[in-house]
């Protein structure tokens, strides 16, 4: 199966975002007020997610895709910073689990289009 260039671009932008989602995920999550079993669980579907796409994604190149994945590196390094300044607080995670929710549901519009694609 080939994958167009566009279409690889947009697997490695999925393929970072899950990626730093799971890093982040994987901090000190000690003052959430979520079911822990949840949390571990939503990290064990990320972890067999990047494992997945392993095999789709290419190393990044010069030109847009690399610039593409500095945004994405950019904007997470981002929400790290704001969870360690706000010392890891509830409201921290609840606005880093909103966020979230939104990248994921970005994501999978940018699947159904490769999806589509194929």
């Amino acid at each position: 199966l080939s994958l167009g260039v566009e279409a690889q671009d947009r697997i490695q932008i999925v393929h970072q975002t899950l990626h730093h989602l799971h890093r982040i995920y994987s901090m000190n999550l000690s003052s959430v007020t979520w079911v822990q079993a949840t949390v571990e669980h939503f990290r064990l579907l990320l972890d067999r997610q990047l494992r997945e796409l392993e095999v789709c994604v290419r190393k990044p190149s010069t030109g847009s895709r690399a610039r593409k994945n500095a945004t994405v590196l950019k904007y997470f390094r981002k929400l790290r910073k704001f969870l360690k300044q706000k010392g890891f607080s509830a409201c921290a995670w609840e606005i880093t689990r909103a966020e979230t929710r939104a990248h994921l549901q970005q994501l999978l519009l940018i699947m159904a289009t490769i999806s589509r694609e194929l």
